[in-house]
């Protein structure tokens, strides 16, 4: 069986041949990206993340003379949006990350060695690093996966950058996605074309196991991006069988390094790469129209229906003036009148609690404004009206470990390549500190409880004004400490003063010793 991987060797190293040069085969991957339905839904996930739904698009018509469509002019015309998929997206990494993951070093053997490595670890994992994951998190969701571009700064240091699922097009070995061949980045620059004049042009990166390419489009056609090669010409390895030049990954002081895997750490929000909007889209939809709809009907309600005698021009003349001039021209003997219409809200209400409650069950989130909410105060009662959001979060925190993962790799081998210490075979366990409302009564009770049952670092964990049980153990233990001390004070300074009153005791009234003759 031929992988990508094969293929794209095979265009690099008989191009000519095939008459398929890799410039050729990255522009064609790209244009079938950009026209596929995995790219329109992170569009879409992107936009209605930003609550721009396409109720935009909704507009108030009527029927002309002619039978034709055309736009009521006066007529009010509701857009109303709600912003669901931008609180249910924040819900789930809330949820997830907001507290900071805790990174669970085993230590071994070498108790230093593991030490040094923790403290290592602690350097790239934080606050910082935290809030990247976080918005990772968010981009996976609306638009199905992230992406994680790792780079080595001018100082030698391993950097990250979030790239925008829309930029990145991966060329994948398996059908699970999860080794990748090369990655195809695309962006857009502004270019001078004269002293006072620019335009936008998209720039293309191909990133694989020899190195990377750097194109820009001119017009319609892909070619070398020179200008970028010669900023980077400190970076060229050799050139390619189309004369494209390849670059080194990175540089570390005079040494050109090619990393062993592909550069990129991808984050998935589920194993389809399946973004939020695929799964709700038409459900919003609806609650968005039907609120509008509802909106302009009580607006209008007040107007009723039209009732008309003896008109004699047509229906759709009639209907025109009134969406127009908001005016009826009848003859002599015409008569005119409206009728109120009643709107049924119950009918209404209960199909859109429904319709809310259809959305929050298909995005697996927390209605807050579900009756049971605020209702369920034990904490089996919580759990269970956290359930859908624990399940797919849980699922989230499965995919995303796996790809913390697969960044380690990198990490070592940074570390390995800079400091000359090889901690590959280091275990390290990502824990995700998830958050929900809770009975805190109830846990500090079961807290409470489990002293002598199980460990107290595992009560501290689960204690809900923890945030950080590593740090709270050392607390702990700094005032355990501190609490000896003074008792080892308080005792020290009773048995000087035991021995004191001890010495006066033994002395007669006139200064000699008891005994003394």
């Amino acid at each position: 069986m031929i992988t990508e991987m094969d293929r794209v060797k095979m265009i690099i190293a008989e191009g000519a041949k095939k008459g398929l040069a890799l410039s050729k085969f990255i522009d064609t991957q790209i244009n079938e990206f950009k026209q596929s339905d995995s790219f329109k839904e992170m569009i879409e996930g992107s936009k209605y993340f930003k609550n721009d739904g396409d109720i935009k698009k909704k507009k108030r018509i009527f029927i002309n003379e002619k039978g034709q469509k055309e736009v009521a002019p006066h007529l009010k015309n509701y857009q109303l949006k709600h912003p669901i998929i931008y609180k249910m997206i924040n819900q789930k990494a809330g949820y997830l990350l907001r507290k900071k993951p805790t990174i669970k070093q085993v230590i071994g053997k070498d108790e230093e060695e593991d030490l040094n490595y923790k403290e290592i670890l602690k350097g790239i994992f934080n606050n910082k690093m935290h809030k990247r994951l976080k918005y990772t998190l968010i981009e996976a969701v609306k638009r199905g996966i992230g992406w994680w571009q790792l780079y080595i700064d001018e100082d030698g240091d391993l950097k990250v950058r979030l790239r925008y699922a829309t930029r990145i097009i991966p060329l994948w070995q398996d059908e699970e996605h999860e080794i990748l061949d090369a990655v195809i980045m695309t962006y857009e620059v502004e270019v001078y074309t004269s002293a006072t004049e620019k335009e936008k042009r998209t720039k293309v990166e191909y990133w694989d196991l020899d190195g990377v390419r750097y194109y820009i489009y001119d017009g319609s056609n892909l070619i070398e991006d020179v200008e970028e090669v010669e900023k980077k010409k400190d970076l060229v390895i050799k050139r390619d069988t189309e004369g494209t030049s390849i670059l080194a990954h990175f540089k570390i002081g005079d040494t050109l390094h090619i990393w062993k895997k592909i550069p990129f750490v991808y984050f998935k929000y589920n194993g389809d790469e399946m973004p939020l909007i695929h799964l709700l889209k038409t459900l919003i939809d609806c609650y968005d129209e039907l609120c509008s709809k509802t909106a302009d009907s009580i607006y209008d309600a007040p107007d009723g229906v039209n009732i008309v005698k003896n008109y004699q021009d047509e229906a759709g003349s009639f209907q025109k003036n009134l969406a127009t001039y908001n005016t009826v021209f009848l003859d002599e003997d015409g008569e005119y009148d409206r009728k109120n219409i009643e709107i049924n809200i119950d009918a209404f209400k209960s199909f859109i609690e429904q319709l809310r409650k259809d959305i929050y069950e298909g995005g697996s989130g927390v209605d807050t404004q579900s009756e049971k909410f605020g209702t369920h105060e034990s904490g089996v009662a919580l759990k269970q009206l956290y359930a859908d959001l624990d399940l797919d979060c849980s699922n989230i925190e499965t995919e995303f470990k796996s790809s913390l993962e697969y960044f380690m790799f990198f990490y070592d081998n940074w570390v390995e390549m800079t400091q000359g210490k090889d901690y590959t075979a280091k275990e390290v366990e990502f824990i995700f500190n998830k958050t929900m409302t809770v009975n805190e009564k109830e846990l500090i009770e079961n807290c409470k409880n489990s002293i002598g049952m199980i460990s107290n670092q595992s009560i501290t964990e689960h204690h809900p004004w923890v945030s950080d049980s590593e740090d709270e153990m050392k607390k702990m233990k700094k005032e355990q400490e501190e609490e000896m001390k003074q008792q080892e004070g308080e005792y020290d300074k009773m048995i000087k003063e035991l021995k004191n009153t001890n010495t006066d005791n033994s002395t007669n009234k006139d200064g000699a010793k008891v005994g003394d003759k």
